[in-house]
């Protein structure tokens, strides 16, 4: 659910025979119709009801968590269980969505080793693009002409952009919405008057079409901002390309003066099972 779910998103658009599945979804109206020996369960908090909904419809499962000593990670159908050592989250899921990133990464066999070395050096160039994203948030949200936020990307940056928009509306209490470039222009840049539109955009066959949507945007009104520039090759840009966004929420939750993001809800989602009916 939540993060989670969105980083798994990642990697169907880099080629790996995966379908993710959000965990309520799954269970409600899917379990039904699989059989499933094996699984990977991925929670941050390994608390999440949907989450330990599933894990009672496996034979066995992987688990993916935070806390070690979690339902999920001590389930008796847990095989083995991936420790994500992002430590306690403050705010937003910067660190467990970075770090459940890296472990999906390696598991599915790719190198992320010299992204940790573009951490290490281009933190402080992450850290001026955030703000800088979150500055022309701010103006737009006070501004008193305006129309949609937008966050558009593509391949794997479509979960980048998925992303962006839980923890921007989680921050600013403002609906964010999500979808790749080639969604937005088939009828969705109709908005784009007095709307915001953000875009990922690494090098890759929508490259020149973001572009050309954002100039659209611009044209007709709107204002965008473009992050183009994840210093990686373009098989690990969400990876960087993550890093703003949450240095942008940072700033809007200390502009805004928000002292705490989860107000309506609490940080792990507990709902009741309904047992009364089967879909």
């Amino acid at each position: 659910m939540g993060s989670s779910h969105i980083a798994s998103g990642v990697f169907r658009y880099l080629g790996i025979n995966l379908f993710p599945e959000v965990a309520a979804e799954y269970y409600n109206y899917l379990r039904k119709y699989k059989n499933p020996d094996k699984g990977v369960l991925i929670s941050q908090s390994g608390q999440s009801s949907e989450t330990l909904w599933c894990a009672d419809h496996f034979k066995s499962f992987l688990a993916v968590v935070n806390n070690e000593d979690s339902p999920l990670g001590n389930h008796e159908r847990c095989s083995k269980k991936i420790l994500l050592y992002a430590g306690k989250e403050e705010l937003i899921p910067s660190k467990t969505y970075i770090n459940t990133l890296l472990i999906l990464y390696l598991g599915f066999g790719f190198n992320p080793a010299k992204v940790i070395k573009v951490f290490k050096n281009k933190m402080p160039f992450f850290e001026q693009r955030g703000e800088e994203m979150g500055e022309m948030f701010y103006k737009r949200i006070r501004w008193r002409k305006k129309s949609g936020i937008y966050v558009v990307g593509s391949g794997p940056n479509v979960a980048t952009a998925g992303l962006a928009a839980l923890v921007l509306s989680e921050v600013t209490k403002i609906p964010v919405m999500s979808m790749s470039v080639s969604q937005y222009d088939h009828g969705y840049k109709e908005t784009a008057k007095d709307s915001l539109v953000i875009g990922i955009n690494h090098e890759g066959p929508d490259f020149q079409r973001t572009k050309e949507v954002l100039k659209t945007v611009k044209n007709e009104g709107g204002k965008i901002f473009e992050l183009n520039c994840p210093h990686v090759e373009s098989v690990f840009s969400p990876l960087t390309f993550s890093i703003p966004f949450f240095f942008a929420a940072h700033f809007l939750s200390e502009k805004l003066r928000k002292s705490e993001v989860f107000k309506v809800g609490k940080k792990v989602t507990r709902v009741t099972k309904d047992k009364s009916s089967e879909y």
